[in-house]
């Protein structure tokens, strides 16, 4: 159980310090650099701001996990659980499987409009497929 609360520390603190150094970095590159058109402007302002709310939104609910020893001993629990955990390999499985076909047929599809957004898309399928196969890898190595 200490060893869970440790992880949950340090979870904690990676939130902050991204919520730190990505503030000072966007709001750095904001000032420094001027001429990024509104569309991208916005764009990075918009996933800026998401991740800045998801990781206060974790830290708060760590927070809430470590200040209550009910609450944390339920979410050990629920972590810790086999069919919790299995459930979220078969999951995870599928998605990458679903998610790689899906953005194969994107590149057959946008592949008669665009061959930019088709190549993108190719590496962006490349490199997701090579990241399955490099994780299967040093998982087969590990365990």
């Amino acid at each position: 159980m200490e060893n869970f609360k440790k992880k949950l520390q340090r979870r904690f603190y990676l939130c902050l310090m991204l919520c730190c150094s990505g503030s000072a970095v966007y709001w750095g590159l904001s000032y420094l650099i001027k001429d990024v058109p509104d569309f991208s402007r916005g764009m990075i302002a918009g996933v800026y701001f998401g991740i800045i709310v998801v990781a206060a939104f974790l830290m708060i609910k760590y927070l809430i996990l470590l200040r209550n020893e009910d609450k944390l001993k339920a979410e050990y629990i629920k972590t810790t659980d086999e069919r919790n955990i299995e459930i979220s390999k078969a999951t995870m499985r599928t998605s990458s499987v679903i998610s790689l076909v899906a953005t194969g047929l994107a590149v057959l599809i946008t592949g008669f409009f665009s061959k930019t957004v088709s190549i993108t898309l190719f590496i962006d399928m490349t490199a997701g497929a090579l990241i399955t196969v490099l994780v299967n890898l040093y998982y087969n190595k590990k365990m």
